[in-house]
């Protein structure tokens, strides 16, 4: 069954579907051999998480549906915000889901990105459908989605709908390739798999860019998620798509870049 367009506009705030857990024994994740002089000149060293701003438009069907947006902010030296808002274009106005926004705040230090607190908010109101919070002293993430009440038991790595992607760049710019992926979300834990499936040059606004495509997938779906990361804008995914079997849903192109 085709997912629902208001499904889709949230899909593209999970870049990566789902957050990361390290292997034990992490892979390298070797970046390309080549970018343009341009692009190296401007883009920063890979290897530093910084505070960034990203702005995406987002095709559904090859139809423009309408833009995302993106930004990650320092708050002190362990704890940051990752936040991301949806503005739907034309008839994409007509479904009141479109209209999101997302914020998570974490925590990120030698056991790696962890969320804290996770709100959701969606419609031209702004109505709340999402407040949770995750204990990893008692490793419990509570609160409410959507009108149920949430208490559930956490794992290690687990992340949410936000940090998942801050996860990721954290790790493909150590150097770390991602083994396995799980995701909380209204239906418990899901468990993903991970893997990296090529290079590409990417012709964007920056300039052209090499970036790494890396595509995740859970077991027994027929759908799947391509991300293409820039190494030398420190990971940060410049395109991402969703595949249903031989076609292809949904496409997220970057139309701005800041990066602190």
């Amino acid at each position: 069954m085709p997912m629902k367009v208001p499904e889709a506009i949230f899909s593209l705030l999970l870049m990566a579907s789902g957050p990361l857990v390290l292997a034990s024994e992490a892979t390298p994740a070797a970046a390309p051999s080549t970018t343009t002089p341009a692009a190296a000149a401007s883009a920063p060293a890979a290897d530093e998480l910084r505070p960034f701003e990203t702005r995406y438009a987002f095709l559904w069907h090859d139809m423009n549906a309408g833009s995302a947006s993106f930004a990650l902010k320092r708050l002190s030296p362990q704890e940051w915000t990752y936040s991301s808002s949806t503005e739907p274009r034309g008839l994409f106005k007509l479904f009141s889901a479109a209209t999101a926004s997302l914020q998570s705040r974490m925590s990120i230090g030698p056991e790696g990105v962890r969320p804290l607190h996770f709100t959701a908010r969606q419609g031209s109101s702004g109505s709340q459908t999402a407040d949770l919070n995750f204990d990893w002293e008692k490793l419990r993430v509570s609160g409410r989605i959507d009108d149920a009440s949430v208490d559930v038991a956490l794992r290690a790595g687990v992340q949410d709908d936000l940090s998942v992607q801050v996860a990721l760049i954290q790790a493909l710019a150590a150097g770390k390739m991602p083994q396995g992926i799980a995701l909380f979300d209204k239906s418990g834990i899901r468990d993903y798999e991970y893997s990296r499936v090529g290079e590409q040059t990417l012709h964007t606004p920056l300039g052209d860019i090499a970036t790494v495509i890396y595509r995740s997938h859970r077991a027994n779906s027929s759908r799947s998620t391509r991300f293409w990361c820039a190494p030398s804008y420190g990971y940060i995914p410049l395109r991402a798509e969703q595949q249903h079997d031989q076609d292809i849903e949904w496409v997220m192109e970057l139309r701005s870049l800041h990066r602190d």
